[in-house]
């Protein structure tokens, strides 16, 4: 089974990082939706990720794939469609 999925840009925030990723989400979904899921109840994977420190903004490290744990994230925002920063 093939779900369609779109990919939104989030900046997510934990207690020691600032994240900028890519989210993939179901076709016409919120980002509310995604946090309200039973699917997410314990991970979100995020892909095309730049981690920053809190306290110095520096980038530590930008990887392809990373999982955060639901229960580390303090806040997160969209930043818009991943094909929007694009242009």
């Amino acid at each position: 089974m093939h779900a369609n999925k779109e990919k939104i840009r989030v900046e997510v925030y934990t207690v020691l990082h600032r994240i900028e990723a890519d989210l993939h989400i179901f076709s016409g979904a919120r980002l509310t939706d995604i946090m309200q899921s039973r699917e997410t109840q314990s991970f979100f994977a995020l892909t095309d990720v730049v981690v920053y420190s809190i306290g110095s903004g520096k980038e530590i490290f930008s990887t392809d794939f990373i999982d955060i744990s639901r229960n580390h994230i303090v806040m997160v925002r969209p930043l818009g469609k991943a094909a929007d920063r694009a242009q």
